[in-house]
């Protein structure tokens, strides 16, 4: 079957709020003239004037990130040491590639006010309004009210969140034999109330998409 990926991920930009101001990224823009002390090392002696239309060197970008900025996968190492009762939590490097091409399905709770923590018994009924059994593996999209809100100075406060008992609703279903199954959440920093779950679980978790979809899953 042939797949089609839609790229969702957002831009590095100084300007645009998506994340709290402690981890913002920061990008400053150095032009062909002011990078010319930086030529010294590979052309000894040479002014800006011999170069090539005497402009200087080359124009750069000096940038400061943190793990946590622009589209990313956070595993479950990025939130406590142990997972799944005490074993040692998977780093990112070994999150198997497959888990993240696999069949997805959205939950909308954009209607949710800034905060609000998402039920099991929400959980399941967006699932039936949907009609959707979930699958192992499946990678569950949670659209929050903060999809319309980058940029906004108050971003990381915008949307619901999904609490511990939303959060092991969705681990206990879409078992297979190898027990894996599927969880999702959405977004925004409303979801440090599923901290206990994803300690819990194990949590693998892109961030940043353009839509702030926080997509999680569950595994043993």
């Amino acid at each position: 079957m042939t797949r089609r990926f839609i790229d969702l991920s957002i831009y590095f930009e100084n300007d645009v709020i998506t994340d709290p101001p402690f981890i913002r990224p920061t990008i400053t823009y150095k032009t062909h003239g002011e990078t010319m002390v930086k030529a010294g090392h590979f052309f000894p002696g040479v002014p800006a004037a011999q170069m090539p239309g005497g402009e200087g060197f080359a124009a750069a970008e000096m940038v400061t990130l943190s793990t946590h900025n622009g589209t990313h996968l956070d595993a479950p190492w990025h939130f406590h040491p142990t997972m799944d009762g005490g074993a040692r939590a998977i780093t990112i490097d070994e999150v198997p590639l497959d888990w993240c091409f696999r069949p997805a399905v959205k939950l909308d709770f954009r209607h949710f006010a800034d905060g609000y923590v998402v039920t099991a018994t929400e959980v399941a009924a967006e699932l039936d309004r949907i009609d959707h059994l979930l699958q192992p593996l499946d990678i569950v999209l949670v659209n929050t009210a903060a999809g319309k809100a980058v940029g906004n100075p108050s971003f990381v406060n915008i949307g619901c969140g999904m609490g511990y008992e939303a959060t092991m609703y969705l681990t206990s279903r879409g078992y297979s034999g190898d027990r894996h199954g599927c969880l999702v959440m959405g977004c925004t920093l409303q979801l440090h109330r599923a901290a206990a779950a994803r300690v819990h679980g194990g949590v693998l978790s892109p961030w940043g998409l353009r839509l702030r979809k926080w997509i999680s899953i569950r595994y043993s």
